[in-house]
């Protein structure tokens, strides 16, 4: 469910560079449940596995993964041995289990085995299991054994099926700000389909019964990337700086944003967050 950057290229700059508490949430924007749910062991979330040497990565899905039909769960395996291949001799199982109440297993949906034997950079294996398009929670449990049948390791994450729909909304560091400080935004997806968005937004503010633009506290300038978050991510920090003299009165921050719709038929948002700013001091 993390924030992905997908592209990167040139221009100007908008995107918050000292990050606040705000910008770096250590909670998803939603839970969907899954803090109801068992804890499990996770893949690490750094990719390094106790068992393997250093320069072997697993990477793939999130712990807790929102789909919003049936999909799957999966992970790969990468090496960073610029001298060659890495040799591991591994056999990785996968098994995707249907979780009723409480987390209990109701019965296996999908399983697959993989064999590494040399593990090549060139070449990154790939383990995945499905769940049912039946809606509800499931959990993929992941195993590693040697070549002789020994367990090296097992780690679990959790899926829930969940019905599509699409709900977004912009938010503010604070709701009230005084000239020359520095408001912060970002988008959070509290739906079940795919956000993507770029640097770029707009400031508005109330003049006489309509909202007009703010030039002078927009950005002339954005670094074009694409950015995506999945169901319960939080989008990555804008920042627009107050100047000395901004007048008090309401302004608005609108961000752009695109939902991901099945066969093409993707939708621009723009969400809308209004703050205050209130006279100097």
């Amino acid at each position: 469910m993390s924030a992905l950057i997908l592209a990167l290229f040139a221009v100007g700059a908008a995107t918050a560079q000292a990050e606040p508490r705000f910008c770096a949430p250590k909670q998803p924007a939603r839970d969907y449940g899954f803090s109801r749910l068992p804890p499990l062991r996770t893949v690490p979330w750094d990719g390094q596995l106790p068992f393997a040497r250093p320069n072997v990565n697993i990477y793939g899905s999130s712990p807790n993964e929102v789909l919003d039909r049936r999909g799957s769960v999966g992970y790969g395996f990468s090496e960073e041995n610029f001298s060659g291949t890495v040799r591991l001799d591994w056999t990785v199982t996968m098994q995707m289990w249907l979780l009723g109440r409480g987390g209990k297993p109701l019965g296996e949906v999908d399983s697959e085995t993989l064999q590494i034997g040399e593990l090549d950079a060139a070449e990154q294996p790939h383990v995945s299991v499905e769940t049912l398009g039946r809606r509800g929670f499931y959990r993929a449990d992941i195993k590693f054994f040697d070549k002789t049948g020994v367990r090296l390791g097992a780690y679990s994450s959790y899926a829930k099926v969940a019905r599509s729909f699409w709900k977004a909304r912009l938010l503010l560091d604070r709701r009230s700000y005084r000239p020359g400080q520095r408001v912060f935004s970002r988008a959070a997806n509290l739906g079940t389909r795919t956000m993507t968005f770029g640097e770029d937004f707009a400031v508005q503010r109330w003049d006489e019964g309509h909202w007009a633009k703010a030039p002078e506290l927009t950005p002339d300038g954005w670094l074009l990337w694409l950015g995506a978050a999945g169901p319960g991510s939080p989008g990555l920090c804008n920042s627009t700086q107050l100047l000395a003299d901004t007048a008090p009165g309401w302004y608005r921050i609108v961000k752009p944003v695109t939902e991901l719709v099945p066969r093409g038929r993707d939708r621009l948002h723009r969400l809308v967050a209004p703050f205050r700013v209130a006279a100097a001091t």
